[in-house]
């Protein structure tokens, strides 16, 4: 059966890990362990321990639980977003593992099922649309083929698209107004810890200094959203273009959920390194992050344009 205690033990949020945790009350032990749960996801480290014993595997799947709770008191965004991040990261490598039968089964949690349809797997266009990787050009729809109102994906994109769930799932806390002394001072731990990275500077923005697709995604970071991987490389190329130096460019991503000061900084350099150039507003726009119609052709001209307005200003002024 491939809804058993190790089932509930991988994947924390499925049903069967509800019920496996009945008759189980909350104790310091449990809370150690969510404590240190959410430690890892801000460190970036895996979720999963060994565990050889029930009991064991009962304490951890309790520590989710309790790691929610916690994070329901914080109401903290920035440790929220990291945490799903690292959870369905974790989820992820173990899909990777796993047979077709127990994918589905996890799959299912959500509302996700596939058909096999000559030999590719299809999916109710509405589950897609919920799922799918937002600002990712390979999961637009109109990249996508259609039969009879199911998308067509393939087995890997299937994980990636319970990844995205998972992480939506984590995201959804349900607000913890008033919880046990155990988790208020679990949060004021965390709370304490919180690294460095979250209160780092963005880089300013002021209205009109950059185009709005630009301060879009500006906004975004500072709400510790996660941004899609052409995203990031269309700002880095962009404030690298208009002089901002490697270091300014690589921390204003510190308050991305998935967030790592060497990987970061590393292809900040690659992109300076091989002169990456900015995409036109064309191609901003294939992105899905184009949002406002300014008749620009690139994002650069932008601040050539506004230039020549305040001169225009200035003159009129004058």
């Amino acid at each position: 059966m491939a809804e058993g205690l190790d089932f509930a033990l991988r994947y924390p949020f499925s049903e069967g890990a509800k019920r496996s945790l009945e008759g189980i009350d909350l104790n310091e032990r449990i809370i150690d362990l969510a404590v240190e749960r959410i430690r890892k996801a801000l460190r970036g480290e895996p979720a999963n321990r060994m565990l050889f014993h029930e009991s064991e595997k009962k304490e951890d799947i309790a520590s989710f639980a309790a790691s929610r709770m916690i994070l329901g008191y914080l109401r903290n965004s920035f440790v929220t977003n990291r945490f799903a991040v690292n959870e369905s990261k974790t989820v992820h490598s173990f899909l990777n593992r796993e047979d077709e039968k127990t994918v589905d089964a996890v799959a299912s949690q959500f509302g996700i099922v596939t058909s096999a349809e000559n030999g590719s797997l299809t999916i109710s266009l509405p589950a897609y649309l919920k799922y799918r990787i937002r600002g990712d050009t390979h999961y637009a729809l109109i990249n996508r083929k259609l039969r009879n109102g199911r998308v067509e994906i393939k087995p890997d994109e299937k994980k990636r698209l319970i990844e995205v769930a998972v992480k939506m799932h984590i995201e959804n806390i349900p607000i913890v107004k008033d919880p046990p002394d155990l988790i208020k001072s679990a949060g004021e731990k965390i709370i304490a810890e919180l690294p460095k990275t979250e209160n780092r500077e963005l880089i300013a923005v002021k209205a009109g200094d950059h185009p709005p697709c630009v301060a879009r995604l500006l906004e975004e970071m500072k709400k510790h959203e996660n941004l899609s991987h052409q995203a990031r490389l269309f700002l880095a190329a962009y404030f690298l273009k208009i002089g901002r130096g490697e270091a300014e460019v690589a921390g204003m991503f510190s308050a991305m959920p998935d967030y790592s000061e060497k990987i970061t900084t590393y292809q900040v350099s690659h992109i300076k390194k091989k002169g990456y150039s900015v995409p036109s507003c064309a191609t901003v726009m294939t992105y899905g992050l184009c949002c406002a119609v300014c008749r620009i052709g690139s994002p650069l001209n932008w601040h050539t344009l506004e230039e020549d307005r305040k001169k225009t200003i200035k003159s009129r002024g004058a």
